[in-house]
């Protein structure tokens, strides 16, 4: 779960100086909650920008800022082309487009704390995906290792990367035009009342992304 950690932390971060929301009678925590899922998975700023968290275009930012983020905790280890880079942030930007959630009412726990009950529906791409990608790997590397022996030029590292990288995106472009969703289950957000001001539990929106999407296949790759 460390990679999805490293991204909600940076989110978390940007999300906290848009949240200038500070303690009054008629804060709406549901709202709130869902204000920050739409921009954040549908790069919908209605919701920050009627809630006052922030500007369309400071919205905007913190939204790329997620894209980004996804994209660098991928790549934490390799390097591909900036071409392919722009693949993957269109992948993921069409992923999080079709994520499936409501977000219902808020309850008040007390005079500090909101938890705020989303509907979801998972949606299942990496798991298929990585089966196919493995398959896909194992005839590459064969194609590889024939050219090798018929006195073909080796691959770099670097071109191997790319390769192996263009064929997963590829992959992950296929799988997301079939995807498929698991039965609506719940989650809760909590909203805390932190040095006068809400914020929403970080661990909770890390939980979210997870019950979201199965980013958990993803990331047994390493």
């Amino acid at each position: 779960m460390k990679n999805m950690k490293n991204k909600m932390v940076i989110l978390f971060a940007g999300l906290l100086l848009l949240s200038t929301l500070a303690a009054c009678a008629k804060f709406d925590a549901s709202s709130y909650v869902k204000a920050i899922l739409d921009n954040s998975y549908y790069n919908d700023a209605t919701g920050i920008v009627e809630q006052g968290m922030g500007t369309v275009e400071e919205a905007a930012e913190l939204y790329n800022k997620g894209i980004d983020a996804q994209i660098d905790v991928m790549f934490e280890k390799v390097a591909i082309s900036d071409e392919l880079t722009e693949e993957y942030r269109q992948f993921f930007e069409e992923l999080f487009s079709n994520v499936k959630y409501t977000v219902g009412e808020a309850v008040e726990v007390d005079d500090k704390t909101f938890e705020v009950a989303v509907t979801y529906e998972k949606m299942n791409v990496f798991t298929d995906v990585m089966i196919t990608y493995e398959a896909k790997i194992t005839e590459m590397v064969e194609v590889w290792n024939e050219n090798a022996l018929a006195g073909e030029e080796i691959l770099s590292d670097e071109e191997m990367n790319e390769q192996l990288f263009a064929m997963l995106k590829d992959c992950m472009v296929e799988e997301l035009e079939e995807v498929t969703f698991d039965e609506p289950a719940v989650a809760t957000i909590r909203v805390e009342l932190v040095d006068k001001v809400w914020t929403p539990s970080q661990e909770d929106l890390i939980d979210l992304e997870y019950a979201l999407i199965d980013f958990e296949s993803l990331y047994q790759m390493e």
